[in-house]
């Protein structure tokens, strides 16, 4: 009889379940939209029962799919990460969810940063703070909604809400927990961090502490009647999605690294030990006790290609470009691109809400092949100043996402950081962390690595070309110094803005 592990990825708008074999290949997969709610400018919230409901759909239709669901051995559960979920005494949703992208509590990350409250949690745990980080959310609640920080008794991240209502255990893991309650020298809560804050009982909210790889409870009858899984079944700890990503596509020894090169582009580097220091913004995250994860989300991905193609090469395929772009020596001929198209602007591996995008160096000899040779190039070296700030040098990255069906860019990411880079196979890479922690506590797996090692199937790998890789190396130098030059420059474009933006313009009526 084969055994089935499943996994579930619970996004902020996508909900997926998937079941695997043994070997990790994805036998079913179900999935449903998640929608939003946003109240206010800057605020983003998700129905907790909703979200929930979502989540037995998938599952159910993973589970019938099956020939025999009793060949499920476990499940694992992954989710977006930080915002706050709070539950009551009774298990009921105390409001909506609040989400890691709502930005109502950025007042009080300012304020700690300039009263040295923000440094000190960051030296704790690893992280910076962002509004949409727990601990935040929570003071904003304390202030402006007391009633719910008095009837909250449990405060989770989404995957812990998902795990409770299959087995009414008040669990999180390290890794979710990392940013910012982790005190990140002992894996354990920090005594500190709560004391920092004007919230009340925050000690008391915070969830039981388990590793990753540990099971926590199984499936109860009303979890079972829910989604279809025999009563019983094993539940795994889990991870925070970019975790779990990273081990789903193999990323799980130390010096393994994954990027996601997608909208955004996630990168990061496993440790077998916690840094005495991190430099650049991003997270650290505790997982197991000697596993480790540096994690950085840059903003400069995809989309600049998506811009370059369709406003320079006026929509054209990328395959029918890719050649001439080839022909191109590195540098582009002395054109960079600054892939700061986000109006947020850069988060890692520095935070500038003024950020933008830009060429530097075209006269009227560079045709669009050049501009757009410059795009991937900048893309690409915005990479690699996300491992610049890492704490080591990677050995391999496994690259998944839109970016990683592209030949050419992945041989430019492997000459670029002058390391090998190879392409997972696969797609539910989240879902398929989660459930290779589940085989983990059930026995299937040793530990995590031998767990990825099992599982990972390599599509290709692109080798670094020693030369070009010194090409890159001067290349990286310049970008780095032009973009460093540039925080003057964006600065002075926003305040000429505002003050454009003060200038009342007479109307035609007016002039009349």
């Amino acid at each position: 009889m084969s055994h089935i592990l499943i996994g579930v990825d619970a996004g902020t708008t996508r909900i997926k379940s998937v079941a695997f074999d043994l070997d990790g290949n994805e036998l079913h997969r179900a999935a449903r939209d998640n929608s939003l709610q946003q109240p206010e400018t800057g605020w983003v919230e998700q129905d907790m029962e909703r979200t929930w409901t979502l989540t037995t759909e998938t599952i159910r239709d993973v589970v019938d799919a099956l020939d025999d669901p009793d060949t499920i051995i476990g499940i694992g559960m992954t989710g977006q990460g930080d915002g706050c979920w709070l539950i009551d005494e009774a298990g009921d949703p105390v409001r909506n969810a609040i989400l890691w992208n709502d930005g109502r509590a950025s007042k009080y990350v300012n304020e700690w940063e300039e009263s040295g409250v923000a440094p000190l949690i960051a030296n704790i745990c690893g992280s910076d703070l962002f509004p949409g980080a727990p601990l935040p959310i929570l003071q904003w609640l304390a202030d402006e909604e007391p009633e719910s920080i008095e009837r909250a008794e449990t405060v989770f991240c989404s995957k812990d809400w998902l795990k409770y209502r299959l087995t009414g255990e008040r669990t999180t893991d390290r890794s979710d927990a990392s940013l910012p309650f982790i005190d990140i020298e002992t894996g354990e809560y920090s005594d500190i961090v709560p004391e920092l804050v004007d919230v009340d009982g925050l000690d008391e909210m915070l969830p039981r502490l388990e590793s990753a790889s540990e099971i926590i409870g199984n499936v109860t009858g009303e979890g079972a009647e829910a989604t279809g899984l025999p009563a019983g079944t094993p539940v795994v700890s889990g991870a925070i999605d970019i975790v779990a990503s990273g081990i789903g596509s193999g990323a799980a020894q130390k010096g393994d690294s994954s990027s996601v090169v997608g909208t955004t582009s996630l990168n990061q580097l496993i440790l077998d030990e916690a840094p005495e220091e991190t430099e650049g913004t991003g997270f650290l995250f505790a997982v197991e006790d000697d596993f480790y994860v540096r994690a950085m989300a840059s903003m400069a991905g995809t989309p600049n290609l998506d811009w370059a193609f369709e406003e320079i090469a006026g929509g054209q395929d990328f395959a029918e470009i890719v050649p001439d772009l080839e022909e191109i020596p590195i540098g582009s001929d002395g054109v960079l691109y600054h892939p700061y198209l986000s109006t947020s602007g850069e988060r890692s591996p520095f935070l500038e809400t003024s950020a933008r995008a830009q060429f530097l160096g075209m006269s009227p000899e560079h045709d669009r092949e050049y501009l757009l040779r410059a795009v991937y190039e900048g893309v690409t070296l915005a990479m690699r100043d996300c491992f610049e700030h890492m704490a080591g040098d990677p050995n391999r990255i496994l690259i998944s996402g839109g970016g990683a069906r592209s030949d050419f860019w992945c041989q430019m990411f492997a000459d670029c950081l002058d390391t090998p880079i190879s392409v997972p196979v696969g797609d539910e890479f989240g879902a398929k962390g989660v459930a290779l922690l589940a085989g983990v506590a059930t026995g299937v797996y040793d530990d995590i690595p031998s767990a990825a090692e099992k599982t990972t199937t390599v599509d290709r790998t692109y080798e670094p070309r020693p030369e070009r890789a010194s090409q890159y190396d001067e290349w990286y130098e310049y970008f780095s110094d032009s973009y460093e030059a540039m925080f003057e420059v964006w600065n002075a474009r926003e305040d000429a803005l505002d003050r454009i933006d003060g200038i009342t313009v007479p109307t035609t009526s007016d002039t009349n």
